[in-house]
């Protein structure tokens, strides 16, 4: 009888689940006041530019506040291994690129305006992203897309 109970205390304290890292932070930020209010929505701050990679986590990320996205377009200039569409929750989203989008990405969700996003270069050190992600959900005024990069000091050139 012993001997069945340590094995069930072994296995019990095998069986606690690994501890979990700590949430990171939110690399998505939209404005509170909703969308189509300003020139930016929100911003965005991808871990890559793989395009084909980062765009479904972005759809995800979107997806319980705005439903389900219908067509992304992004600037051509910011990505690698840019798609034609993308899978994501089960269905094909089709991606358009224009060059010189200002740093933005368009998600459109059905007949709503698009929500237009500042992409926050993925390279750019922590404290600045955040800054920029804060600067874009402000809803203050209306900065331009490289306003808010350049007064938080975030490069967009291609390293």
């Amino acid at each position: 009888m012993a001997r069945h109970s340590t094995r069930l205390a072994r296995l019990s304290s095998t069986a606690a689940p690994p501890l979990l890292p700590p949430p990171t932070p939110s690399r998505l930020r939209l404005r509170p006041d909703g969308t189509g209010r300003g020139i930016m929505d929100g911003g965005w701050w991808p871990r890559s530019r793989d395009a084909a990679a980062e765009l479904p986590e972005l759809v995800i990320a979107l997806a319980d506040r705005l439903g389900m996205a219908t067509r992304l377009t992004i600037d051509f200039d910011d990505w690698d291994h840019v798609p034609l569409r993308i899978t994501a929750l089960g269905r094909v989203i089709r991606v358009g690129w224009l060059p010189h989008l200002d740093h933005m990405v368009a998600v459109a969700c059905g007949r709503d305006e698009p929500l237009l996003l500042l992409v926050i270069p993925p390279e750019t050190p922590r404290s600045r992203a955040e800054e920029a992600l804060v600067r874009t959900a402000a809803g203050t005024g209306d900065p331009l897309p490289w306003e808010i990069l350049a007064s938080c000091d975030v490069s967009t050139a291609r390293p």
